[in-house]
């Protein structure tokens, strides 16, 4: 949420896994990162029940890793030492699967450039807290979550591995998104 956007009384946040929703329609859902970890034989389930969740003219938001077809899942090391549940596939494979539980796709964003920032800032912290870390997991698990944001970082660098931003609209029943004509609509200015 924009901070000083002063819109707590209108926002709910759920943190709960997608399966066990059974709140009222929402006009809006931001999915972060969880369709990594539904698997391929799941996703179609995951989309209709993201699209299940939202009200005729509701908003998608789906952030997502993808990486190329000729190198799908989440690589050797990540599937063995920090998510075995990680399936990476290429944005259009998400997109693919999108389109069938009934949303219209209204705007890709790739964010690859900007994740390898965002994992070398993620390096750093666990480099300063360090000890702090050790202390929490263990050496050995420390060092996997020291691995992880760098080799990560060096794929996103490397264009290996990329992470997406997907909005989509589940449409009225006369096909309204209610959604700007342009993609500058989209974007909330600071």
């Amino acid at each position: 949420m924009r901070r000083g956007a002063r819109v707590g009384d209108r926002v709910a946040v759920r943190l709960r896994d997608y399966r066990e929703l059974d709140d009222p329609l929402f006009d809006a859902v931001a999915s972060i990162e969880m369709g990594e970890h539904v698997g391929e034989r799941n996703y179609p389930a995951y989309a209709a029940a993201l699209h299940r969740l939202l009200e005729p003219g509701g908003r998608l938001v789906l952030q997502q890793m993808s990486r190329g077809a000729v190198a799908p899942g989440g690589g050797a090391f990540i599937e063995t030492y920090s998510a075995p549940d990680m399936t990476v596939r290429p944005v259009g494979a998400t997109l693919d699967h999108l389109a069938p539980a009934g949303f219209e796709i209204r705007d890709v964003e790739a964010m690859r450039e900007h994740y390898v920032r965002t994992r070398r800032a993620w390096l750093s912290t666990v480099e300063e807290r360090f000890a702090d870390v050790v202390a929490l997991i263990g050496p050995e698990r420390a060092r996997v979550w020291r691995l992880y944001p760098a080799g990560g970082a060096l794929a996103f660098e490397e264009n290996r591995m990329g992470v997406d931003q997907v909005v989509a609209v589940r449409t009225t029943a006369e096909g309204r998104s209610g959604m700007p004509p342009v993609r500058q609509g989209l974007v909330a200015r600071a």
